[in-house]
Order: structure tokens, then C-alpha cells, then sequence
């Protein structure tokens, strides 16, 4: 990735802007929603600088009383803090609750797996499996998600939900209730062409949701991992983006109907 103007924001380090190759995402034009609506939704809480202060940072997705699949990205060493969060002690993950700062029940992470073939330059493979020391109870709030069958696809225009702890408007404060807000699927190559002007690729493992025809309707800061739904059915993870809502720029997300058979495999081999 050679544009510098694709940047990513660690609202958790002082709100200061670091130099890098894509935006972190958050809903944009959200409206509030629950828990009960989204039980399989988690909260990845970081430790930024190591003294036991955990805020929300990423989200991820239960797959089981055990698991939880997010983005790859959000635990990568950094250059600011000179730590390297891909290790478990730096991370809790807060599910059953609508709220990004209490409430829920905090899990210590065992195990953090990114996918073997993960590029931090232009986001390929971005998706890794957490495992948590003790099992989630699984109930009203907390619940095993379904998602996409291997192989499918999304037509174009296909409907569907982005939920998080983000803003609900560019450069506005981040709402601790949970939110939501719907966007289409955009066609595959004609987000490969808008996303070559600034040089990220974009490859068949991901996929585009948004709104070409009004801004404002994306992820931005601070959510990435977090699901993208269509009818119920987990069939993305908020992975990068060019700026907030711009409309000729679609989020881009982790297709997880490329994945499903290393999904499987890494479960199976670490409980």
C-alpha cells in the first residue's frame, strides 16, 4: 500500500491519528439498538498500555461457547505503545451487554490464532479466532451465531446490517449504546475499480457494502471485526474502508464464505 492518505485511527491512544494503510470502522448514521437483538455480538476490550484500564477496541462474533471470530488487524504490534497485542494479556471480551463501557459478563482470551496468511499491507486474510479461559453461558444475551455457507455469494443490492459501539456521525463521540444501521452489498468489480484510484486491492475473500448514492452510510473508527448480517446470517467482518461515508468508497468487509473451512479447522484444533 503505497497512498499515505489511507490512514487508521487508534482512538485509544489519545485520539491521535497514526500513520497507516486503512481506517478502523465504526457505524456511521447508526441508530440504538440491544443486546437482545444481537446476542452474538462481543466486544474486544484492550489494555492499551498495560495497566488493567480495558476499553472497547474491536468487536467480534461467538461462534461457539468458546470462540469468537474477529478481524486479524486488531491484533498487530504497535510502533506507539511498543506493544504487540496478539498477545492474550492485553485483551478481555465483554458479551451480553448493549453497552460499550459496563455491563456483560468480561472473559480473559487464551488464545488469539490470525490467519496463517494475513497481510497487514493490504488486509488480506483478515480474519482471526480468539478462544476465550472460560466458556461464555450461553442464554438470551448470549448466543452461537450462524454463518454463511462456504462458497456462497451475495448478490448486488442484497440488504443488510452493520451493528457496533461507533459514532452515529463523522468525527461525533462514540455512543455507549449499541448501534446499528442497514447498507447494500456493492457490486465486486465495481469496487475493485473505486478502490485501485487509491491503490488497496480488493480481492474475491472480501467483500463491499455501503451506499453509492448518499454518504454516510458506512463503518469508521473503532469497530472493526464486528458483523455485517443479512437475514440473520453472519456473512462479513468490518475489515477497512477509504475515509468515513464517503459514497464512492464502500466499506470494505472479510468475506466469511471464503473462509469457512480454516473457521473450522482452527476451532477444532484450539479449544
Amino acid at each position: 500500500m503505497r497512498n499515505s492518505e489511507l490512514r487508521v485511527l487508534f482512538v485509544f491512544i489519545v485520539l491521535k491519528e497514526v500513520k497507516a494503510q486503512y481506517n478502523f470502522l465504526r457505524v456511521l448514521n447508526g441508530s440504538p439498538t440491544t443486546i437482545q437483538n444481537y446476542p452474538i455480538l462481543a466486544q474486544l476490550l484492550l489494555d492499551v498500555w498495560g495497566t488493567q484500564d480495558y476499553i472497547q477496541h474491536c468487536a467480534g462474533v461467538i461462534l461457539t461457547s468458546r470462540h469468537v471470530i474477529s478481524t486479524a488487524h486488531c491484533f498487530q504490534y504497535n510502533e506507539n505503545t511498543g506493544r504487540n497485542y496478539s498477545n492474550p494479556q492485553y485483551w478481555r471480551i465483554r458479551v451480553g451487554s448493549s453497552y460499550r463501557t459496563r455491563g456483560g459478563v468480561l472473559h480473559k482470551v487464551k488464545k488469539i490464532v490470525p490467519h496463517y496468511g494475513f497481510d497487514k499491507t493490504y488486509y488480506i486474510n483478515d480474519i482471526a479466532v480468539v478462544v476465550v479461559a472460560k466458556r461464555f453461558n450461553i442464554g438470551n444475551l448470549v448466543r452461537q451465531a450462524t454463518i454463511i455457507k462456504s462458497k456462497s455469494e451475495l448478490t448486488p443490492n442484497s440488504v443488510c446490517t452493520l451493528v457496533g459501539w461507533g459514532a452515529t456521525q463523522k468525527d461525533g463521540p462514540q455512543p455507549d449504546q449499541l448501534q446499528q444501521t442497514m447498507m447494500l452489498v456493492i457490486d465486486h468489480e465495481d469496487c475493485k475499480v473505486r478502490y485501485q484510484a487509491v491503490g488497496a486491492i480488493i480481492m474475491n475473500s472480501m467483500m463491499c457494502a455501503g451506499s453509492t448514492d448518499i454518504n454516510g452510510v458506512d463503518g469508521c473508527y473503532g469497530d472493526s471485526g464486528g458483523p455485517l448480517i443479512y437475514k440473520g446470517v453472519v456473512v462479513g467482518l468490518v475489515s477497512f474502508g477509504y475515509a468515513c461515508g464517503l459514497r464512492y468508497y464502500p466499506g470494505v468487509y472479510t468475506k466469511l464464505s471464503q473462509f469457512t473451512d480454516w473457521i473450522i479447522n482452527t476451532i477444532s484444533t484450539n479449544k
